[in-house]
């Protein structure tokens, strides 16, 4: 989904051109509220992870992250996370984004194919990285990488958690329904609207200002172009997810998931979010955590406070009360067991 952060270098752009840099530039990194120069110092810090390389059964690699989250040596919850919107590598960011997680995990994160160890995104993501950024590429890496960690995980994991960030969202969600290994699902920033509605509910409540319809029209021109762009990504890109429904995907899993989104979202309209609760308390299922952060935009920041910390605690209290009631079913199977 379109997101992002403001970047310094761009600073001295004044006027139209700067309004429209930044616009650009909110499609681009829904990794951090932190500034360019802040998340290129992490890269190349001592808290940043070293890269390691996943070869897929192509052939292709892609770059990923692995480190453990609090203090067990053997962990038994896994949590993965994939690529983000543009070209940028999670490096950047983690460990630290997921600093508010109170529970043991190994985590796993994979950059997209093409993506550089220390990339930016700020300079051109490079021909082959558009042909491979598509919904059809994004589902089958993440769902190899995941199955490869997780067959190669000694003990098995009790839980595996997808996360799906913004644009994450879309492969996480399907990858979740696919793999019966995977038991929460935890989504920042996204919904359950269409990339066309959410853009024109954004239009709608003036927190957009460009012509979503005639950028439309346009991407409608040349639906297969990875040349030609409108607003920070590639017209293919757009064809490709305008009209991609994720609804059918959240409604057929029966695991626990769960949702936050800032009430202040000018990336992906909170409507979206609400839109998912209302449709799964239609249908009668309660596995749907919704958490609306007032006044927070797409990173989960309000005010200079990110909330980010606060989502991961929820998230970390929901994989507690799985475990509890978990462990309450295996004694009462184990009771009616004894003669």
């Amino acid at each position: 989904m379109p997101d992002n952060s403001s970047f310094v270098m761009y600073r001295s752009i004044t006027g139209p051109m700067c309004r429209l840099r930044f616009v650009i530039l909110l499609l681009v990194l829904p990794l951090s509220g932190c500034t360019i120069l802040e998340r290129t110092a992490h890269m190349y810090g001592s808290e940043a992870p070293a890269p390691q390389v996943f070869q897929f059964k192509d052939g292709g690699t892609s770059i990923y992250y692995a480190f453990t989250a609090g203090d067990s040596p053997q962990p038994d919850t896994a949590v993965f996370f994939y690529g983000a919107t543009g070209c940028p590598s999670w490096k950047s960011v983690i460990p630290g984004y997921v600093s508010g997680l109170a529970v043991p995990a190994r985590v796993f994160v994979l950059n997209k194919r093409f993506v550089a160890d220390r990339s930016t995104g700020l300079f051109g993501c490079g021909r082959d990285f558009h042909l491979a950024n598509n919904p059809g590429r994004w589902l089958a890496d993440y769902s190899e990488f995941i199955t490869t960690q997780l067959d190669a995980a000694v003990p098995r994991p009790r839980n595996v958690v997808l996360v799906g960030v913004s644009e994450g969202a879309l492969p996480a969600v399907k990858v979740a329904g696919l793999l019966p290994e995977v038991t929460h699902l935890a989504i920042i920033g996204s919904g359950a609207y269409t990339m066309r509605r959410s853009l024109s509910t954004l239009k709608q409540k003036g927190a957009i200002a460009f012509d979503v319809e005639s950028g439309w029209q346009a991407i409608s021109t040349d639906p297969r172009s990875i040349e030609k762009s409108w607003y920070g990504n590639r017209y293919r890109w757009w064809s490709d997810i305008m009209d991609l429904d994720p609804l059918p995907d959240f409604l057929q899993l029966n695991i626990p998931i769960i949702v936050g989104i800032g009430e202040q979202d000018r990336s992906v309209p909170v409507e979206s979010a609400r839109f998912l609760e209302s449709k799964f308390n239609e249908a009668g299922k309660s596995n749907l955590t919704l958490i609306v952060y007032p006044s927070a935009d797409h990173r989960l920041g309000a005010r200079g406070i990110s909330h980010r910390s606060d989502f991961f605690a929820e998230l970390s209290r929901l994989l507690r009360s799985t475990d509890d009631s978990a462990a309450e079913r295996d004694s009462a199977q184990g009771a009616r067991l004894v003669p």
